[in-house]
């Protein structure tokens, strides 16, 4: 709720730095708007700080946060009437439409005199109810249990590493060790179930268990510890005063020498570890802590050195045995399920998500219904995890929701935007957070960093999770929890942040009615023409499907006005049927477009006129019939665009040199002018089909130039649509040291057909080859890359016969593919080469017949063999490649 309120003073706080006269006509009702929002926001505070809310508090919070966001509304309002009065001044004003303009500004000023008044005076009543909130009686958030099941299943092996490590002898020192995970995934009850192992029985002298939670007091913790290690000190009259409570614990320990096991189950808080350490002393006899967090970031603060153990969900398997133990109170046996409760039980299991809580209290809520399919499958249909069965599963995870920083809590809600299993870009969602400005702008680092901060943070507190990571190590793709995303829109429709249509056929008229901050399509269908809504700051609108026929109905959006725009995304969806009036022009306020697999008219951009644009991603659209499409606007603001192939940019480079991303772009004009856009970190560039070899050559000298300006340059492509592949290295450029990523896609020219090591940059990590056609073996090479962490070999890029990875080659490769190899049939790997390495993939290598000696890679954790050939496949199943891979512990081949 406070963000609210810290959001609208931080744009009252901009306009009042503007000296323009718009602003001073109405600059006193500002300021004190500014002073009767700034007493709101303290007393918000107090009202978090005590975490519960009694009825009136709650009235009082949605009446607040209604006339933020009416405040919100006025002041983007505002700066778009100056927009269009500027525009107006700056035309010929003997041109009616203009002189028009310029009168109804003038009325609008009058009118928001008024409505200035009525929202200070709607403040200062809100602000004078503050007797009646009663905020003193607000008691503290109870605490709610995780998973309270001793015989939760798949818990069996996570229990035996743990014990292992606790039991490690070749570590003295004392250590943490941290079960991470999120609400309700079994981290109290495995910490029991290590807690009370006969394997630990003698092991320890003394050995307790505390639970801590988010409100704990420091004094009595140490206070209770004290007490289960010295009994007699209960006796003690005086008590022991606070301040002589670390120092009693810390010589108990030291006199005794006492080996010992503390258990903290439930910490929220960074630096409670590091406060223990004063009570704990640093023996060497090789005592352990253990403690459960929902937060990584606790896992780490609590001891650097030990890697803590992240619990995973159940698999299907599991699931499934778990909610039948729980709806029949008894194991039951694979073979002995119900066979006409089996479809609806993996169809209930699947809702859970693997989550232990969420199994647990859905088979207590079974214990109760028939054991019949049609008495299971209305559970299925009808469950709410926020009815009276569900709250417990409900509360759990919301504790981890109240427990975030305020920007957290907006960044953590933008995801009930996204359909249920949506492969969510990292990238771009902080993008959009950006536009929205949910982002802080206070303390060091780029605003791009910071965003991506916030969103490792929700990662490290296990609501979000990665699904794959970039090169660099960062989120490429996430999603999140079917409950935690239950969740998000649970809280998201309650403070009208963001309002989700779902359901196909869901009628989104009442748009205009409903007023959302932002509103969310997911294949719904429209039936009138022209709705919009004028105070939408986020629209996200997702198709059925890439270049799908049906119709959403998105066509029928009037996007004109929504004329409060951030946010506009539009995810497989035939713009083609668009009118003119329904274009998306004069969003003043927008800085995210995104147009992805879209069907798109030629004349796209023509149609356009944003002024403060950020980011373009316009990847996998294409036009009907798959034209070039040029992209020639001027939008200074722009810093990240994303194209593909079907896209020729001739921006003005010079009045663009906010550019940081210029991705799958095809370049088929002179390029010398982009050396302007010196802040490029990323550039994939396309040299199309009716560039010869002569002119990409010219084109190459001209692009080095460009590299030698561009210092920040960290990812670089190069793709040729035909001919040949004008590289020529990267050894006479001065950036050349920062260059982590290169993509290649091409044929080399024949006098470099085998490159040379100081053709790439000292310190890449990743490189990519595809299409090369390079006929001697690039691996003595690419193996003395001593950076290099992930390397692609894609199609065509070698048309040899063999490959050999030497002794000491590859010291720190961590990923290797190789795809569609055509002439691949002997792979040859020395004893000591690839230490490192982890993740092998091969696919489509047709002649390979034999799998190289993999034993001698003893790091790898995955193998994927996709298309082998017959013998390869046979000799995987036999006895013959049996050894080689038998100690990877994940194998798969298909086909």
């Amino acid at each position: 709720m406070a963000a609210a309120v810290i959001s609208v003073l931080v744009k009252l706080a901009g306009i009042l730095r503007e000296n323009v006269r718009e602003v001073q006509a109405v600059r006193g009702q500002i300021e004190q708007v500014q002073k009767e929002l700034h007493l709101i926001e303290a007393l918000i505070k107090d009202v978090d700080s005590k975490g519960t809310r009694n009825d009136v508090v709650t009235v009082w919070l949605n009446q607040v946060r209604e006339i933020a966001n009416r405040i919100a509304t006025v002041i983007d309002t505002f700066w778009v009437k100056i927009e269009e009065k500027n525009h107006a001044d700056s035309s010929n004003w003997l041109v009616r439409p203009f002189k028009m303009a310029k009168r109804n500004y003038k009325t609008y000023m009058l009118g928001l005199h008024d409505e200035l008044e009525k929202i200070i005076e709607e403040l200062n009543r809100l602000y004078q109810r503050r007797t009646d909130l009663r905020i003193e009686d607000l008691g503290a958030i109870d605490d709610v249990d995780d998973v309270d099941d001793p015989e939760v299943v798949g818990l069996e092996d996570d229990q035996a590493k743990i014990i292992d490590q606790l039991l490690n002898s070749s570590i003295s020192r004392r250590t943490v060790l941290s079960i991470v995970g999120t609400g309700g995934l079994g981290k109290t009850t495995l910490a029991q179930k290590v807690y009370n192992s006969d394997k630990l029985e003698g092991q320890f002298d003394f050995r307790a268990w505390q639970s801590i939670s988010q409100t704990y007091i420091l004094n009595e913790l140490l206070r209770e510890i004290l007490y289960k290690v010295r009994p007699d000190m209960k006796k003690k009259d005086p008590p022991i005063a606070d301040k002589d409570l670390p120092v009693k614990l810390k010589k108990y320990f030291l006199i005794s020498g006492k080996r010992y096991l503390i258990i903290l189950d439930d910490v929220w808080d960074n630096n409670l570890c590091g406060q223990l350490k004063i009570a704990l002393p640093e023996m060497y006899n090789a005592s352990r802590v253990i403690i459960t967090t929902r937060s990584l970031d606790v896992a780490k603060a609590a001891d650097c050195n030990t890697k803590p153990y992240k619990l995973r969900y159940l698999s299907d398997d599991e699931g499934l045995a778990l909610l039948f133990r729980n709806a029949f109170q008894q194991h039951v046996q694979p073979e002995n399920y119900p066979a006409h409760l089996l479809d609806v039980a993996k169809r209930l299991t699947k809702k859970c998500g693997g989550l232990p809580l969420a199994l647990i209290v859905l088979g207590g809520i079974l214990t109760r219904k028939d054991r019949n399919y049609t008495a299971w499958n209305m559970l299925y249909e009808t469950i709410d995890w926020h009815d009276k069965d569900g709250i417990q599963c409900s509360q759990v995870l919301a504790r981890s929701y109240e427990d975030l920083p305020r920007y957290l809590k907006d960044c953590f809600l933008y995801f009930a935007a996204f359909p249920e299993d949506y492969k969510i870009s990292g990238v771009h969602v902080t993008r959009m957070w950006m536009a929205e400005g949910f982002v802080p702008k206070d303390g060091a680092g780029t605003i791009d960093d910071k965003a991506e901060k916030c969103l490792e943070e929700l990662v490290e507190r296990c609501l979000i999770q990665v699904t794959k990571k970039s090169w660099n190590g960062y989120c490429k793709y996430c999603n999140m929890h079917d409950l935690l995303r239950d969740l998000a829109i649970t809280k998201a429709k309650e403070g009208n942040f963001f309002t989700v249509f779902s359901k196909e056929g869901e009628d989104v008229n009442q748009l205009p009615a409903i007023k959302p901050r932002r509103a969310a399509l997911q294949f719904s269908t429209l039936t009138q023409n022209g709705v919009y809504s004028v105070n939408t700051r986020s629209l996200l609108c997702f198709g059925f499907g890439r270049y799908s026929s049906k119709d959403c109905g998105f066509s029928k959006l009037n996007y004109s006005g929504f004329s409060l725009l951030r946010v506009l995304t539009l995810q497989s969806v035939d713009m083609t049927k668009f009118t003119q009036r329904q274009w998306p022009k004069g969003l003043v306020h927008l800085r995210y477009l995104g147009l992805r697999d879209c069907q798109i008219p030629e004349d796209l951009f023509k149609k356009f006129s944003f002024n403060n644009l950020e980011t373009i991603d316009l990847k996998g659209s294409i036009t009907v019939d798959q034209g070039i499409i040029v992209l020639d606007v001027l939008i200074p603001t722009l810093k990240h665009v994303y194209g593909n192939w079907y896209f020729d940019f001739r921006l003005k480079w010079n009045q663009h040199t906010n550019l940081q991303t210029l991705k799958y772009v095809r370049i088929e004009t002179e390029i010398v002018e982009l050396a302007c856009c010196m802040n490029l970190r990323t550039l994939v560039i396309y040299f199309g089909e009716t560039i010869d070899n002569e002119r990409a050559q010219q084109m190459w000298q001209n692009f080095k130039a460009v590299l030698r300006r561009t210092e920040q340059l960290v990812y670089l492509g190069i793709i040729q649509g035909g001919g040949i592949l004008p590289y020529g290295g990267t050894t006479d450029l001065p950036c050349h040291g920062k260059i982590q990523n290169i993509y290649l896609r091409g044929e080399w020219m024949r006098d470099i057909c085998v490159p040379s090591v100081k053709m790439f940059p000292p310190y890449l990590t990743k490189l990519t080859l595809i299409l090369s056609k390079l006929e001697e073996d690039p691996m003595p090479i690419v193996e003395k890359l001593l950076s290099l962490r992930i390397l692609y070999l894609g199609y065509g890029s070698y048309v040899g016969t063999k490959l050999i990875c030497s002794t000491r080659g590859f010291p720190n490769l961590e990923k290797l593919r190789l795809d569609r190899l055509p002439y691949l049939c002997h792979w040859d790997i020395k004893e000591g080469a690839m230490p490192v390495l982890r993740h092998l993939r091969i696919d489509g290598c047709g002649w390979l017949n034999t799998l190289p000696e993999l034993q001698k890679v003893p790091t790898l954790q995955e193998l994927v063999v996709n298309y082998p050939s017959d013998e390869l496949r046979e000799s995987m199943q036999g006895d013959k490649d049996l050894h080689k891979i038998k100690h990877i512990p994940f194998v798969r081949k298909e086909m």
